[in-house]
Formats: C-alpha cells, structure tokens, sequence
C-alpha cells in the first residue's frame, strides 16, 4: 500500500478556500432561507473533515491504477 505525501500547506490553503466559501455562503443565506449567520460547528466540523477525506481520496488515487492521479 502506498501513501501519498502531501504538501500541508496546499492541505491548508484548500482548507481555508472552502470554509470561506461556506462561511460566505451562509452568511449570504445562499446555503437557506434564512440568513441568520453563521453556523460555527458546521464550519468546524468541515474545516477537520474536509482534510481527512482528502487524504483519503489520495491514497485511493495512489493504490488505485485506473484512477488518475
């Protein structure tokens, strides 16, 4: 089994893309009808997910030979 190596500030810049993105998004409202705020737990919550199945995703990518990487 191979694992990738990654770079962790590219691990933390995409991070930090798309929990702005959702914090922009829901403090729009675009995310639901009402525009209350933000929700904080979501944000966390995807802000430790979203690295993890990133990661997960890559060492797929690297086992895997019909995906490309």
């Amino acid at each position: 089994m191979r694992f990738p190596n990654p770079s962790l500030s590219e691990y933390a810049i995409n991070t930090v893309v798309v929990v702005l993105t959702l914090a922009v998004l829901q403090y729009t409202g675009w995310l639901s009808d009402d525009p209350s705020g933000l929700d904080p737990a979501l944000l966390v919550v995807v802000a430790v997910t979203f690295p993890v199945f990133t990661y997960l995703l890559a060492v797929l990518a690297a086992n895997v030979s019909w995906i490309p990487e």
